[in-house]
C-alpha cells in the first residue's frame, strides 16, 4: 500500500512538472509574438521612415521569427520531398530535396513581398494579444497558437512550433483563413498540370517582376 501511494505521488509530481513546463513553454510562445509585434510596430508606426526604409528594417525581423523551411514543406504537402503518400500518375511532381530548397528560398521572398507590400508611408497599426493555447503536438513537436487583434478589429492567429528550444511561427490565420492552406490549394492545382521546375520558374518570375517594378519607382 505504501509503495502504491509513493508511486501515485511520484506520478503526480511528474505530471505537475510536465504541466508547469508546458505552461512555461506556452508563455514563451506568447512572449515571442509580443516581441515580434513590438519590434515590428516600432518600425511600421515610425513617421520618420519611408516605405522602403520600413521594408529593409522589417525583413530581418520576419526571417528571424518565421520557420520558412517548415512553411514551405507544409505548403507543398503531398508534393514535398519528404512526403510518403502515393502520387500515382503525378509521381514526377514530387520535389527533390534540391528543388525543395530552391522552392523555400523563392517562396520566402514571395511571402515577404506580399507581407511588406501592405506597407506605405502612412501605415499605422496596433496589436492586442488576446489568448494563447496549446495545440496537439505533431512529429513530437510542441505547438501553440497565439490569437491577436489588429487595430481592434482584424483577427490574426499565429501558429508556432517548438524545436531545439526555440519557438518559430509556421502559419498565420487572418480572419480564420490559413496562409499555408491557401497556398497549398493554389500550388497543388498548379502541380497537377505542371512540374516542380515549372512552379519554381513561375515563382522566380514573380519575384523578378516585383524587383523590377520596385526599381522603376
Amino acid at each position: 500500500m505504501k509503495k502504491f501511494i509513493t508511486l501515485c505521488i511520484a506520478t503526480l509530481l511528474l505530471l505537475t512538472t510536465a504541466v508547469n513546463a508546458n505552461t512555461h513553454n506556452i508563455n514563451q510562445a506568447t512572449a515571442l509574438i509580443d516581441n515580434a509585434m513590438q519590434e515590428s510596430l516600432s518600425i511600421i508606426n515610425d513617421p520618420a521612415l519611408t516605405t522602403e526604409m520600413k521594408r529593409k528594417k522589417l525583413w530581418p525581423i520576419v526571417t528571424s521569427y518565421f520557420d520558412f523551411t517548415l512553411i514551405s514543406e507544409l505548403t507543398l504537402g503531398k508534393f514535398s520531398a519528404g512526403a510518403t503518400s502515393p502520387l500515382g500518375d503525378y509521381s514526377d511532381r514530387r520535389f527533390t530535396a534540391k528543388q525543395q530548397a530552391e522552392f523555400t528560398d523563392a517562396f520566402t521572398i514571395h511571402l515577404g513581398n506580399l507581407y511588406l507590400d501592405k506597407l506605405n508611408n502612412d501605415s499605422q497599426f496596433s496589436v492586442q494579444l488576446t489568448r494563447t493555447s496549446a495545440m496537439k503536438p505533431i512529429r513530437k513537436m510542441q505547438r501553440a497558437r497565439v490569437n491577436s487583434l489588429i487595430n481592434k478589429k482584424t483577427s490574426i492567429d499565429y501558429s508556432l512550433r517548438l524545436k531545439n528550444d526555440e519557438w518559430r511561427i509556421y502559419d498565420i490565420k487572418v480572419e480564420g483563413r490559413s496562409l499555408i492552406s491557401s497556398f497549398r490549394k493554389e500550388y497543388s492545382a498548379i502541380l497537377l498540370k505542371n512540374t516542380p521546375d515549372e512552379l519554381l520558374a513561375l515563382l522566380n518570375e514573380k519575384n523578378l517582376a516585383h524587383t523590377d517594378h520596385n526599381a522603376e519607382q
